[in-house]
């Protein structure tokens, strides 16, 4: 007798193999999903630190210059330097101000987190500014005021030494 075809053993153990297959495969693509989501929501957070170095690094006469410097907040440790007192303000520069200034690497349009549908920012999210004695200018901006991130909701988008950090609450 000749047979021409597998039998149901064969064909159960090619099923499971490729029900291991695709099952390992699916898993591995999830994880690339949000890895990459991650990496898309990390991109988004550096250009906004680059819009508010750039908005506090702007020479002219912009609104950062308008700010009083009065209420000190802590002290740092520079290299060359100790006990460098840092200054906060009572005001806040707002997300809109920052993207609207001349030298800002953004648009309003441009506020989009692609990670998150094409949910806007919201513009008026604080932005708190503070500068050391030495003229050096810090920022601290909380994340869920942003209302646009969707894995990275904890914490500030800030550049202020961890000290500070510490010591400044909201």
């Amino acid at each position: 007798m000749n047979k021409k075809g597998f039998t149901l053993v064969e064909l159960l153990a090619t099923l499971v193999i490729l029900g291991i297959v695709v099952g390992l495969t699916v898993v591995g693509i999830n994880v690339n999903i949000r890895k990459t989501k991650e990496k898309t929501e990390e991109v988004f957070i550096g250009t906004i630190k680059d819009a508010i170095k750039m908005y506090l690094n702007d020479p002219r006469d912009n609104d950062k210059n308008r700010l009083s410097f009065n209420d000190e907040v802590c002290t740092i440790d520079k290299t060359l330097k100790t006990g460098v007192k840092v200054y906060g303000t009572g005001s806040n520069v707002t997300i809109s101000t920052v993207i609207n200034s001349t030298y800002s690497p953004l648009l309003e349009s441009d506020l989009v987190n692609p990670n998150n549908e094409g949910v806007e920012c919201y513009f008026d999210a604080p932005v708190k500014i503070y500068r050391d004695e030495d003229y050096v200018y810090y920022y601290k901006l909380k994340k869920e005021d942003l209302d646009c991130l969707t894995m990275n909701l904890d914490g500030y988008i800030t550049n202020l030494p961890d000290n500070c950090l510490s010591i400044i609450k909201d």
